[in-house]
């Protein structure tokens, strides 16, 4: 009796931890420099830290003028969601960039993928964010640019 008592708790913790495990789709990034100066990333919000500390590879720390930095992120949170967050700055200018997508739930149940993307500038700074690409499998890609 005990035994399966336990291969129950077991298989009900395997089936619970496989379920939490679940990732979103993926995001690529392409953070390209455009500006004159070297772009330096500076990690204000949790949600940076966060895209910061799960990115594959991590985005590059200083992007000289001119280059670029690419890297994935998919989190592990639910298959339905899943973003990006980062931000640069050239001396007094700040960009900071997110993109998102969910799958929303609309009236009758019915299911619609949405991606966002934001850029937002300070001190000066021009900044762009583009979805570039949207897969079937609902990975996407994004470029944000800086100058």
């Amino acid at each position: 009796m005990k035994k399966t008592k336990m291969r129950g708790v077991v298989a009900a913790f395997a089936l619970l931890a496989t379920g939490l495990a679940e990732a979103g789709p993926k995001v690529n990034v392409t953070f390209k420099n455009v500006g004159t100066q070297t772009a330096v990333l500076k990690i204000v919000t949790s949600n940076e830290s966060s895209t910061f500390q799960i990115a594959s590879p991590p985005p590059l720390q200083k992007v000289d003028s001119g280059s670029f930095t690419n890297f994935d992120v998919q989190r592990v949170i639910s298959p339905d969601v899943n973003s990006a967050q980062v931000r640069y700055t050239m001396g007094t200018k700040t960009c900071a960039f997110g993109t998102i997508y969910q799958m929303r739930v609309l009236p009758g149940g019915i299911t619609q993928p949405q991606w966002t993307k934001t850029a937002t500038p300070s001190g000066g700074a021009t900044c762009t964010a583009t979805i570039t690409r949207m897969n079937a499998d609902y990975s996407w890609a994004v470029e944000f640019t800086m100058k």
